[in-house]
């Protein structure tokens, strides 16, 4: 019992109480990670994100094409590949089908087929080995240019002897023979705006120049023609990064490129196209911008730390140290006065045991602390999520300034995409009347039905525009299979002549079909075009981006849109209006909210110009990827990764670290009013833990005597469980033996 001897004094006593206080806590399991640890954390971390937000938030690399102009300059190189591919992939689809069996009746009738289409300069029917002429239409076929090993429709370029560029279509055919035939590859011309001074170069994957509209064609410098050399090289690779010049005062050569890739035949052509105009330079005035927002975070950070190791970290340490000398048998320990709250009610009630224990009077008054750990916890949490509220209203952008390039190459991107969908649409028709003139010489209509099916099963399998293909009677309805899905259009008598129709203006669907009268008795040859295929060609457009027909209807949209819903924003009425009069417009309508780019292009030219759709597209401001919007996403991300930041970090400590330890403050206030029998369970291995067994060595020392100071006597499990009261078990009762059997056995 001398251990527990309160007048032994000096520096030898209190050496040997530090060292049962050590054993004492080595008794003690601690594996939280909460108290000291977090803190610094915190603190290390929230110093590195205000490092990060000087940088990302100070634009000093100067001015520079905006990303925005860069990606409409991209999809408009890559909306001019699509066409030229699409005009390989129709003439591809053109041999195919004259090309299939039962279409024609001869070789002759086949060349004189095709050249009725004045798209053709010449055609071919070629010997597949030797390569030898075997009957010819129209000018002569390179025959250097038609690929070797052909055993499908392929495609090549090559450059006639005039200078153009000629695409070599080549299919094969029975009994080892080649249909070939050559058309001119038609570069587009280039938007004549001054603000783009853009050029348009058909190059080869090496780099050579072989078409050009716009500026260049006139001619190029060294330095341009290096320039684009480089980018018809990089299309070969794929990646889209744009090749820039040297920057001006206010503008810097932009090149962008895209490989022309044929849908039925993707590496055929050596070719790419290069879009070359002038970027306009943009920047922001933000240079030193993140020093203010970084500075404040720096701050905030350093004053929580330290707030929450005032309040919190060092009074816990404290009065962990101080607790456990006691229980270990220090009885004449000093338990230190505490500031926050929570501990102090834990100090007092230390200094209650070893006053009982020590036999003094405990009935002095206690200094208690006024400020709650909690409460420190949350103002230092509140004022992190004051930074990231502060961060997303001083960056916001409500007036952007468009640069008037932008403007511009977004009204030429909407204006290719509107002639994408214009070409797709009157390829579709055009398709189905090359199928229905291989019908015109045709006697046995049952052979011809038969032969038809076929090329319909083949045409839907190479071309994602058509949703179903089938054959109507007089009356409109579908006579045999439906090739594809089943039909959205209801049965109606059939137009006498070709053409695109829209059969609804009103419904859950638009029905969008063409229709191919045969030579059939009465028949005629039906095409439903696919909605998601409009769809995928709108998304060419930047923006949200729909068809309207004649009353302002929607008739496809790039987002979720209701069929025929009336468009009512006055601004893309006026627009749509604006571009039936021919060519795309665009323009910076300046709404309630934010500044938006509104253009549109009319669908016009070849049987679905009858229809009186138009493109309308809208891109708000905000949306761009302009300077200012890049720095506006910073700090809404710095915001961001700071507000989870502090709900995770000090959540983990208001739930882990200070819901524990309050529970354990109630416990001392029972001690403190008397309450000797009530146990106190450490609920978590950390210092919260040893402070609650600490305490409950003490209320066992108080209550059986000092011996139990210096040991870890707790009950095992914790608050919570329920006790499992066990029923004695009785001795089994002797068995008895039976006379016959302790018979046998004497």
């Amino acid at each position: 019992m001398a251990r527990h001897k309160t007048s032994a004094s000096g520096d030898g006593a209190a050496t040997q109480g530090d060292r049962q206080a050590r054993r004492l806590a080595a008794q003690l399991p601690e594996s939280g990670f909460a108290v000291r640890p977090l803190p610094v954390v915190l603190l290390v971390f929230f110093l590195c994100l205000a490092a990060v937000t000087v940088v990302l938030l100070d634009s000093r690399e100067g001015r520079e094409v905006p990303q925005a102009f860069i990606e409409s300059q991209q999809q408009i190189a890559a909306g001019t590949a699509r066409a030229i591919g699409a005009t390989a992939s129709q003439a591809l689809s053109d041999l195919r089908t004259v090309a299939a069996p039962g279409a024609s009746a001869g070789t002759e009738p086949m060349l004189d087929a095709l050249m009725r289409n004045k798209k053709w300069r010449g055609v071919s029917v070629l010997a597949a080995q030797s390569r030898t002429l075997v009957a010819t239409r129209g000018e002569p076929v390179p025959v250097q240019a038609v690929p070797k090993d052909v055993t499908a429709p392929t495609a090549a370029s090559t450059v006639a002897a005039n200078g153009e560029l000629v695409l070599v279509a080549v299919s094969p055919l029975p009994e080892g023979q080649l249909l070939a035939a050559t058309t001119t590859i038609r570069l587009p011309d280039a938007d004549p705006d001054p603000a783009l001074r853009q050029s348009l170069l058909l190059t080869t994957l090496t780099g050579k120049v072989l078409a050009a509209s716009g500026p260049l064609a006139q001619g190029r410098d060294a330095g341009t023609e290096a320039l684009v050399a480089s980018a018809g090289k990089a299309a070969a690779g794929g990646e889209p990064r744009p090749v820039l010049g040297t920057a001006g005062d206010e503008v810097q050569p932009t090149l962008t490129y895209a490989r022309v890739t044929p849908s039925s035949s993707p590496e055929s052509l050596d070719l790419a196209v290069v879009a070359v105009s002038d970027g306009p330079l943009a920047g922001t005035d933000s240079a030193g911008s993140g020093v203010v927002p970084g500075a404040v975070l720096v701050v905030l950070a350093l004053l929580g730390f330290f707030c929450v190791r005032r309040y919190m970290t060092q009074p816990v340490v404290a009065v962990r140290a101080d607790l456990l000398r006691v229980a270990a048998g220090r009885l004449d320990a000093e338990i230190r006065a505490s500031r926050a709250a929570e501990v102090a009610r834990i100090a007092a009630a230390g200094e209650v045991c070893q006053e009982r224990l020590n036999g003094d009077d405990v009935g002095r008054e206690r200094k208690i602390g006024r400020i709650s750990a909690r409460v420190v916890c949350l103002v230092v949490a509140l004022s992190m999520f004051a930074w990231s509220a502060w961060m997303l209203v001083a960056f916001r952008t409500s007036q952007v300034e468009i640069p008037a390039a932008v403007v511009a190459s977004t009204r030429v991107q909407t204006g290719k995409a509107t002639e994408a969908l214009r070409r797709s649409v009157n390829d579709g028709l055009a398709d189905l009347e090359a199928l229905a003139a291989g019908t015109k010489a045709a006697g046995d209509a049952e052979a011809v039905t038969r032969t038809l099916r076929a090329s319909l099963r083949e045409l839907l399998a190479s071309q994602t525009r058509y949703r179903s293909l089938y054959l109507v009677d007089r009356g409109g309805a579908a006579t045999g299979d439906v090739i594809g899905r089943p039909p959205l259009r209801t049965s109606e008598s059939p137009a006498r002549d070709s053409g695109v129709r829209q059969q609804n203006q009103s419904g859950r669907v638009p029905v969008i079909f063409a229709e191919v009268p045969l030579a059939l008795d009465g028949v005629t040859l039906i095409g439903e075009y696919d909605l998601d295929h409009l769809r995928v060609l709108l998304s060419q457009v930047p923006g949200h981006a729909r068809v309207v027909d004649s009353g302002f209807r929607t008739i496809s949209a790039t987002d979720g849109f209701v069929a025929f819903e009336q468009v009512g924003e006055e601004s893309l009425r006026r627009s749509a209006e604006a571009a039936k009069n021919g060519g795309a417009v665009a323009e910076v309508h300046q709404g309630s909210k934010e500044p938006a780019i509104v253009a549109s292009a009319a669908v016009l030219g070849g049987s679905v110009g009858r229809l009186g759709w138009t493109v309308t597209t809208e891109k708000p401001g905000s949306e761009l990827a302009l300077p200012q919007n890049q720095t506006r996403r910073h700090a809404q991300l710095l915001a961001l990764i700071a507000a989870l930041a502090t709900l995770f970090g000090y959540g983990w400590i208001l739930f882990t670290v200070l819901g524990p330890l309050r529970r354990v403050a109630r416990a001392a206030d029972g001690l403190v009013a008397g309450d000797l029998k009530s146990v106190i369970y450490p609920q978590r291995h950390d210092e919260i833990g040893t402070i609650a067994s600490c305490l409950e060595i003490c209320r066992q020392a108080v209550v059986q005597g000092p011996d139990r100071l210096g040991d870890v006597r707790r009950p095992s499990g914790s608050a919570t469980e329920p006790t499992m009261l066990m029923e004695p078990v009785a001795a089994p009762a002797p068995r008895r033996r039976s006379p016959a059997r302790a018979g046998r056995r004497s």
